[in-house]
């Protein structure tokens, strides 16, 4: 996984310095055409949009990184369900995972998964965790209304 960031960084530093440097290049030939007569040459245009594209790669890089190494959610429709994570260290959840009705208390680390503990009885409904925050249920008010 890290070593493909670390492409993905590598292919975009790379990208943006070649458009960097060619939008330099189509600057310093082009400085006295004007696009339109409006006092704006093509090359600054091209600097503008260059450093557009940069920032809506990454944009969606950051949220390709986030979605891939954000961990668990319960947001899956079989018998297995999360319903609850807590973050204990940089690497290490505490999860509380419902499978068939029976909840289990699972130690989630980079190498190995735990069962900690199995409930006899549910501790968290696994339809209501999903919608307890504040911010969802306005979300929720919020989308309905539309």
């Amino acid at each position: 996984m890290l070593k493909r960031s670390l492409q993905f960084t590598s292919w975009l530093l790379m990208t943006v310095v070649s458009c960097h440097t060619w939008a330099a290049a189509e600057t310093a030939d082009a400085s006295n055409a004007l696009v339109g007569g409006s006092g704006v040459s093509t090359g600054q245009v091209f600097t503008v949009l260059a450093g557009l594209a940069f920032v809506l790669l990454l944009v969606f890089g950051c949220g390709w990184l986030v979605k891939r190494f954000s961990g668990m959610s319960g947001t899956g429709g079989g018998t297995i369900k999360v319903v609850s994570v807590l973050p204990v260290g940089t690497r290490e959840r505490l999860a509380l995972v419902d499978v068939g009705g029976q909840q289990l208390l699972l130690g989630v680390t980079a190498q190995q998964i735990t069962t900690l503990h199995t409930f006899d009885e549910p501790v968290a409904d696994a339809a209501e965790s999903k919608n307890n925050s504040e911010f969802a249920q306005k979300l929720h008010q919020m989308m309905s209304r539309s």
